[in-house]
């Protein structure tokens, strides 16, 4: 099962992900930015290949102030 990464940095690559307990993608990806931060991407569905599932980076929230 493969993530295809729609947008970000790593957006158009494909990365290679372990289904959960179901056999489903995970909802969530967590990886790390060319900087070195953690990204997380958000499972937006499935992809026009079985095997691909379409994820795009998470928008950061705002802090409160």
């Amino acid at each position: 099962m493969y993530a295809f990464l729609d947008d970000g940095p790593h957006a158009g690559e494909l990365v290679r992900i372990d289904p959960e307990a179901s056999g489903r993608p995970p909802r969530t990806l967590e990886l790390a930015d060319p900087g070195g931060e953690p990204a997380v991407y958000d499972l937006i569905g499935p992809h026009h290949d079985p095997d691909r599932w379409i994820y795009r980076r998470a928008r950061a929230t705002e802090p409160d102030g």
